[in-house]
């Protein structure tokens, strides 16, 4: 699977729908979402925000998730931060990690240990807003149980 490491399994498009339908109802920046067909063979969500760290514009976030409930949230700015929530096998990374901005290189534990999509959506999206409106992408893996 694009993205994801090990055996993942085939996409979840029902889940996919969901976070889309989760982002679009809760996050008010969405600007646009685009989500392939459920008969392509990797679909992808893209959701696009208006706004970023740094007040950069069309940040975006492009998302997985498999039937085994693996996934991730892979966040993208135009200037070039970026980061992601995961949750798959990875060598020497916990299956539930964080690549930490601004290149998302590093792994470490992902304070996200919830496992639905909708709260998993819901968790992404206030870590990204806590961290957003203090504009310290450091932030962003320090909540306490999200959602």
């Amino acid at each position: 699977m694009a993205g994801l490491a090990g055996d993942t399994g085939p996409v979840d498009y029902d889940a996919l729908v969901t976070i889309r339908d989760c982002f679009l109802e809760t996050e008010p920046l969405v600007s646009d979402t685009a989500l392939g067909g459920r008969l392509d063979p990797q679909p992808e969500l893209n959701v696009v925000v208006e706004t970023g760290f740094g007040q950069r514009s069309d940040a975006r976030f492009d998302i997985v998730w498999t039937e085994t409930n693996c996934y991730h949230f892979h966040y993208v700015e135009p200037d070039g931060i970026e980061f992601r929530f995961d949750n798959h096998p990875e060598p020497n990374a916990p299956p539930k990690h964080f690549h930490e901005p601004p290149d998302a290189t590093e792994r470490v534990q992902s304070c996200i240990t919830v496992e639905p999509p909708e709260l998993v959506t819901r968790a992404v999206i206030n870590c990204w807003r806590t961290a957003l409106s203090r504009d310290d992408p450091s932030k962003l893996n320090s909540a306490t149980n999200p959602p």
